[in-house]
């Protein structure tokens, strides 16, 4: 079944903990309708690490609640770059302009002109997926509390409506989930391609504390970043692209 953005329910909210925890309540409450949720901003925000996160007035803070049908479970792991290249596509969109340095950071992150921009964080409960998003269109976290450089849309001469991002980044969103579920992932890794962080170069990659090295070959159809080591290939499904890479 695909999807229609004018099924989506909209909530928006001033000040709360995270988009993302008020889509788990949603569900827990019972809930059952494809929903999104839009916050000023979060006293709480979740990361890929589950750190609390304060999020400043300014920046965009979004999470589609989306309703899994039978056999949408398959492209749950794709979701995090399905978020990604709607990301890029909405920001072209909104800037009308394809001339600008943006890269997605496998698996979850965007980068503009080499510094973190965006953080996607992808959850399931019961039977929704949560697709949370947190995009830096004013102001970004200072390089002291990060582990990379960071910063926003406006730092970098790019200003934008965070409202009209937010509704041209759901449509995408909407979108290319229907794209893939008619057409398979293989054309969401082609679109992907262009925008792969390091693609084809040589990484260091964190996985479960033990760091490998290898050419970042390609992305696999459930989602993997493929590592190339002495002519060997590997799949990994989670890890954390570290320092060395920037």
């Amino acid at each position: 079944m695909s999807l229609n953005i004018k099924d989506f329910d909209v909530f928006h909210f001033e000040k709360i903990d995270s988009t993302n925890a008020i889509a788990k309540r949603f569900v827990e409450s019972g809930r059952d309708k494809n929903t999104i949720i839009i916050a000023d901003e979060q006293t709480r925000g979740k990361t890929t690490k589950s750190t609390p996160w304060t999020s400043p007035k300014g920046n965009l803070y979004l999470t589609l609640m989306i309703k899994l049908n039978d056999g949408d479970e398959k492209f749950l792991p794709q979701l995090s770059f399905i978020s990604a290249i709607s990301l890029v596509e909405a920001i072209q969109e909104v800037i009308k302009s394809k001339d600008i340095d943006i890269k997605i950071k496998w698996p979850n992150d965007l980068l503009l002109n080499g510094k973190k921009l965006s953080g996607i964080l992808i959850e399931r409960d019961e039977d929704f997926a949560i697709i949370g998003i947190g995009v830096n269109t004013e102001s970004s976290p200072d390089s002291s509390l990060t582990r990379y450089p960071a910063t926003s849309l406006k730092q970098e001469n790019f200003v934008v409506n965070k409202d009209e991002l937010a509704v041209e980044l759901c449509k995408k969103i909407i979108e290319n989930i229907n794209d893939c579920k008619q057409n398979s992932f293989s054309k969401i890794i082609e679109k992907i391609k262009p925008f792969m962080f390091r693609l084809n170069s040589e990484i260091s990659i964190s996985v479960c504390g033990e760091n490998m090295v290898g050419i970042f070959s390609g992305i696999a159809e459930n989602g993997g970043l493929i590592l190339q080591i002495d002519g060997n290939k590997k799949t990994l499904l989670s890890g954390e692209l570290t320092k060395e890479n920037f």
